[in-house]
């Protein structure tokens, strides 16, 4: 058998987001600012899927709460997700490429 295997590299992201009213807010403001996404309702999950990346700014979504969500109370609620992630203080985003990222929001190398 002389076959090769080709693969392509993609530009699909996604999360998926357990069941709650953090998560029913975030799904709310993803399909407004993002209506390209898929977003399935899948009773006790969510999943959240498009091309490029998936921003969450969590200051948004605690004014739409009504109250603070912070990063580390989200990934609680963010049970897998696929493409490159970057965590900043109250932003969440999975990107697919590396150069979707800021370098000046990224830590010093020295």
């Amino acid at each position: 058998m002389d076959e090769q295997l080709h693969y392509e590299a993609k530009d699909t992201v996604g999360m998926v987001l357990m069941g709650s009213e953090e998560a029913k807010v975030i799904v709310d403001l993803l399909h407004e600012q993002r209506p390209d996404l898929t977003i399935t309702d899948d009773g006790c999950y969510y999943s959240i899927e498009g091309k490029g990346k998936i921003e969450i700014d969590l200051d948004e979504v605690s004014e739409r709460l009504g109250r603070e969500l912070d990063v580390p109370s989200f990934l609680v609620i963010m049970s897998s997700f696929y493409g490159r992630v970057h965590v900043e203080e109250r932003r969440f985003g999975v990107y697919a490429e590396l150069l979707d990222l800021d370098s000046a929001a990224l830590p010093s190398q020295k």
